[in-house]
């Protein structure tokens, strides 16, 4: 072999393993974003977590005092009904029929009023509990393709795949979608 062939081969062996190490350093960097964006799915979907906790149990509060008025509703207007009945002919007629209507009265003024709006409100807690539980469901998504893709990408460092890491860093797109879907709910997660 001349001197000439040798440096050439040198000069292709040097090339290759520059190659071979912007390789490296490539999927380093998308195994760097793809954990990055891991850690906000993560965090969003704990906090989308809590949203959903907090959510049900204020659902739970207000259905729990719709339920409350709903009792001292009916059990002021049985009141009022046996003042009524009991006293009809009798020198307290009048006493128990003033008693009975400020029975109905607080019916009417407190107890019906706070009913009428407890309901819609505990249904609107519903439906944020829910969407928080969408979201947080596609945030779990989302986690599950960034850490895929995070293997593989890891993988194709090492076995210098590059097949490896586009399939690692269409993972690392996927999961980026589903957190964005997750933020929107553009599409419900399932």
């Amino acid at each position: 072999m001349e001197t000439r062939e040798v440096l050439e081969h040198a000069e292709q062996a040097e090339e290759a393993a520059e190659k071979q190490e912007d390789f490296g350093r490539r999927a380093a960097v998308v195994v760097s974003v793809m954990a990055a964006l891991l850690a906000i799915a993560s965090l969003a979907g704990s906090r989308a977590s809590t949203e959903a906790i907090l959510a049900q149990a204020k659902a739970s509060d207000t259905y729990n005092e719709y339920q409350a008025n709903s009792l001292k509703r009916h059990v002021n207007l049985d009141d009022a009904a046996q003042l009524r009945i009991l006293a009809a002919g009798t020198s307290f007629e009048g006493a128990a029929n003033q008693q009975a209507d400020s029975l109905e009265q607080a019916v009417n003024e407190k107890y019906q009023p706070a009913q009428d709006e407890l309901l819609p409100a505990a249904q609107d807690l519903e439906r944020e509990r829910d969407n928080a539980e969408s979201r947080h469901r596609g945030f779990q998504t989302a986690e599950a393709a960034f850490q895929l893709g995070i293997v593989l990408a890891s993988i194709s460092i090492v076995a210098r795949a590059r097949w490896l890491l586009l399939v690692g860093g269409g993972l690392g797109v996927l999961g980026l979608l589903l957190g964005l879907n997750a933020f929107l709910l553009i599409i419900p997660p399932l």
